[in-house]
Parts: structure tokens; C-alpha cells; sequence
């Protein structure tokens, strides 16, 4: 049966459209919800902390032996961490399609498992090729995990609780460097001569992952209306929700012609280049941070170990971003709170010498960056009006992403060390350009919320579906500062 034209128009105006709502939930709703945070959010939560292990591992087994005992000389190591970055960013916006043709539960249960597995081949490889091989299958498999996950948060949250998951998503790359670098130290200490302490990394770390995969199948669900984990009145509780914030909940295909037009939009990349500037402080602590200590003078086991202080800050730093945009007013003023943490960060690493000082510069860098990659993506995911711009949205946050990891890649050398200037420098013009980015979203987002209110689409005479298909256009969406 065919949805009245005035009731469509009627969900579509709806206050939750032209602003954050901070309409209060009721009781049975806020437990709806709460049973979201407890299953899926739980679900994509660990499989981001495992990501980020996964990730962090190369720098870790670098400490162990990894670069001696494969031959690997000179700049061969900066090349070998930046091979999955090119596969990664290719596969990133067909992934992000494919999971919304194939569903959550199927791809994001798929790419797990896979990289997991590749992982597992990495504790077999003898040289920079082999590595390279790994690396290259490595981003093609976690390609679509951030963005999937991004994309299944606008699916399951109405947009006043999208920035506070994505923080809280985001913690988990922070938590996976508190327990990585001591579980890698742990693992070293393992005796077998069949596996080098390294290999052995790579080994139970994949083993893991790939395992979490299968269970990730039994759990997660597309969208509120197919979960089998929810009574038949919360899932409608869940889908009314986002039918009047989004007027989607998942249903809708993706609009090419929409995806051109969001493809051309100024405001997107300037948001998201705000995390592709705060990737170059978090892929710092992820791949880097161990190497830094271990260059100070401390031992391959404790450098490990160490990698969980500038994780704790991280940790710390993403849980607390959740409510910046509520305590300074806006995702602006928040960006810039997070991004002098990061300015700071650097100049004290550009100036001291003195161990402890620099140790505390790699935290308060971590609390930094770490914050400001919830700040980015939630930005631009509380600024989508449908299916289109959100999977757009998602893929080109980790997209640019992914690009400020792959500029890591190259920054901290062999022939720098100890001090790595350069590496500490790129990180301060990364936190002066994100507050340009910012800034740029900033005032765009003003101008375009001010000509809506001047000059607002009249929709009286529109079809249904034409004004379902506004989206972001429609006259009482408002863009969230």
C-alpha cells in the first residue's frame, strides 16, 4: 500500500530532519537502543579493535626482528607498510556498494575472515616481496570494514546519536594499540623454534580475527526490521526512528545520479580531510610509536609494552569526543580542540631530546589525533539525508583516510632516526591543515543553511518519490555545524 503524499512530507519536515533532535526518547525506545550499542556496536566495536592490531602488528614485529631477518635494508620497510594502501583505497568505494547490495552480515563477516587469513600468511613471509604480496591482498580485505561499519551506524542510529557511535567505534583503533603492544610483548616471549617471535605475532593475531569473522555472521543484521535479536515491537520502535529522521532506515537503493552530485560536493572532502590529517598522528602511534621509544634507548619488549600509554591517551581521548560537539557547541570548535592537542604534540617532539618529555608528547599527540578521527566522520555522518551521501560519506572518509596512512608510511625513515624531524614535522602541518579543512567546512555549512532559509525548495507540487529523493536538499534539512 502506497504511502500517503502528506504523510511522507510530514516525516520528511520533521524537526529530527533540520537538526540534531533532542527530542527525549521514551523508556522501551532508549532500551531499544541501548540493546543496539550491546550487539552491533559491540559487533563492529571488536572487529575495529582487532583492525587496529592488525594493523599496529608490522611496527611491532619491526621491533622483534622482522626487518633483520628478512633482509630488508634501508627505505624497504616504509615501502612494505604502505603497500596496502593502494589496494585499500581502490576497493574502498566498490566495497562500500557491495555492502549495501550483498547486506552487513554477509560482507563485513567476508572481508573479516579474509583478512584474518592474509594476516596468517604474513607469519610465513621471508622477504620484502612476500610482504609486499601479503600488504597488497591485506588492504583489498579491510577496505570495506571502516566504511561498512560508518555506513551501518546511519542505518541503525537516528543522526543526534551518530557522532557519539562513531567515537565510540573509533575508540577501538585506540584500544587495540592499549592491548596490542603488550600482547605482541607477550607473544615474543613464546619458545618454539618453529616460528620467530615475530611470526608468531602475525600468527594468533589472524588466527583471531578470522575466528571473530564467523561469529560476526551469526550476529550482525542489515538494518533493525531483519535482526532476529529484537522483539517485533523494538524493531519497530528502531525503523520509526530513523524513518523520521532519515526517511530510509536501509530500504532505499543507492541514487547514482545522487552519487555524482555528492561526488562534486566541496563540503564533504573538507570535512573529511579532517581525518585523513588526523591519520598521520594515529597511524604515528599505531605503526610508529614503538619504533620511537624503542630508538630512545629502551629494549624491544618494553618499547612493545610501552605502546599502551599513548594508547591509554588515545583510548581516553576518542571516549571524551563524544561529547565535544554538546561542551563546545559545534563539530567546528570541537576539530579545533583536538587538532591543538596534535600542534602541541609536535612542536614538543620538534624541540625536546629528553626521553620522558617525548613520551609525554606521543600521548598528548594520540589524545589529539585520536579524538579528532571521531570528529571528522561524525561530522560528515551527521550531515547525510539518505542511503546516497551516506555510503558516499563513508567511503570517502576512509578514502582520505587512507591517504594520510599512506603519507605516514614515508614520513618516519630509517635515516632520520633517532630524532625524525621530518616525521615530527609532517605531523604539525597536518594539524594546522585540519584546522584549515575545518574552518573551510565551517563557513560553507553556514553560507548553505543560510540560502535555505532564504531560498527554500517549494516540494507542494513534487511526487513522492521526487521528494524523497531531495535528500540533503530537501528545504528542512539543515546542515549540522
Amino acid at each position: 500500500m502506497k504511502t500517503p503524499k502528506s504523510h511522507i512530507q510530514n516525516n520528511l519536515s520533521n524537526e529530527t530532519l533540520s537538526t540534531v533532535s533532542h527530542i527525549p526518547f521514551d523508556k522501551k525506545t532508549r532500551w531499544a537502543f541501548r540493546k543496539v550499542d550491546a550487539t552491533l556496536l559491540l559487533i563492529i566495536f571488536l572487529s575495529n579493535v582487532l583492525n587496529s592490531m592488525d594493523r599496529a602488528n608490522l611496527g611491532l614485529s619491526k621491533v622483534a626482528g622482522l626487518e633483520k631477518d628478512t633482509g630488508m635494508k634501508g627505505s624497504d620497510f616504509n615501502i612494505v607498510v604502505s603497500m596496502m594502501y593502494p589496494t585499500y583505497l581502490l576497493f574502498m568505494l566498490p566495497s562500500n556498494i557491495a555492502l549495501r547490495k550483498f547486506g552487513a552480515r554477509i560482507w563485513l563477516s567476508l572481508i573479516t575472515v579474509a583478512w584474518g587469513m592474509v594476516n596468517m600468511c604474513m607469519a610465513f613471509a621471508k622477504n620484502r616481496t612476500d610482504f609486499i604480496i601479503c600488504r597488497l591482498f591485506l588492504g583489498a580485505a579491510e577496505s570495506g570494514a571502516t566504511p561498512g561499519a560508518l555506513m551501518l551506524i546511519t542505518l541503525w542510529y537516528p543522526r543526534r546519536m551518530v557522532t557519539s557511535r562513531i567515537s565510540l567505534f573509533y575508540s577501538a583503533i585506540a584500544a587495540g594499540a592499549i592491548i596490542g603492544g603488550p600482547i605482541a610483548s607477550g607473544i615474543g616471549k613464546i619458545d618454539n623454534p618453529r616460528f620467530k617471535n615475530w611470526e608468531w605475532i602475525f600468527f594468533i593475531e589472524g588466527l583471531t580475527t578470522t575466528g571473530f569473522g564467523l561469529l560476526m555472521f551469526l550476529v550482525l543484521s542489515d538494518y533493525p526490521g531483519k535482526s532476529r535479536l529484537f522483539t517485533k515491537d523494538e524493531k519497530t520502535l528502531l525503523q520509526n526512528c530513523m524513518n523520521n529522521d532519515q526517511a530510509d532506515g536501509g530500504h532505499r537503493p543507492i541514487n547514482m545520479r545522487k552519487l555524482i552530485i555528492h561526488a562534486r560536493d566541496p563540503l564533504m572532502y573538507a570535512q573529511a580531510l579532517i581525518l585523513f590529517c588526523a591519520n598521520f598522528g594515529v597511524n604515528t602511534i599505531l605503526t610508529f610509536s614503538a619504533i620511537i621509544v624503542n630508538q630512545m634507548g629502551y629494549s624491544p619488549s618494553a618499547s612493545q609494552a610501552m605502546q599502551a600509554a599513548p594508547g591509554i591517551c588515545g583510548f581516553i581521548g576518542l571516549l571524551t569526543s563524544r561529547y565535544y560537539p554538546k561542551w563546545f557547541g559545534s563539530h567546528y570548535f570541537s576539530t579545533i580542540f583536538c587538532s591543538s592537542w596534535l600542534l602541541v604534540a609536535s612542536v614538543l617532539l620538534l624541540v625536546t631530546t629528553n626521553n620522558g618529555a617525548r613520551i609525554f608528547a606521543l600521548c598528548i599527540l594520540s589524545f589529539g589525533s585520536f579524538g579528532n578521527i571521531a570528529m571528522g566522520p561524525g561530522w560528515v555522518m551527521s550531515n547525510v539525508g539518505g542511503p546516497t551521501r551516506s555510503a558516499y560519506g563513508g567511503a570517502i572518509n576512509v578514502i582520505l583516510g587512507g591517504l594520510g596512512a599512506l603519507c605516514t608510511s614515508f614520513i618516519y625513515r630509517n635515516k632520520d632516526q633517532p630524532k625524525y624531524i621530518f616525521g615530527h614535522g609532517m605531523n604539525l602541518l597536518a594539524a594546522l591543515l585540519s584546522m584549515v579543512t575545518a574552518t573551510v567546512a565551517f563557513v560553507i555549512i553556514r553560507h548553505r543553511n543560510k540560502l535555505k532559509e532564504q531560498f527554500p525548495i517549494d516540494i507542494s507540487k513534487m511526487a513522492e518519490n521526487e521528494i524523497i529523493d531531495l535528500e540533503n536538499e530537501h528545504p528542512k534539512f539543515k546542515y549540522v555545524l
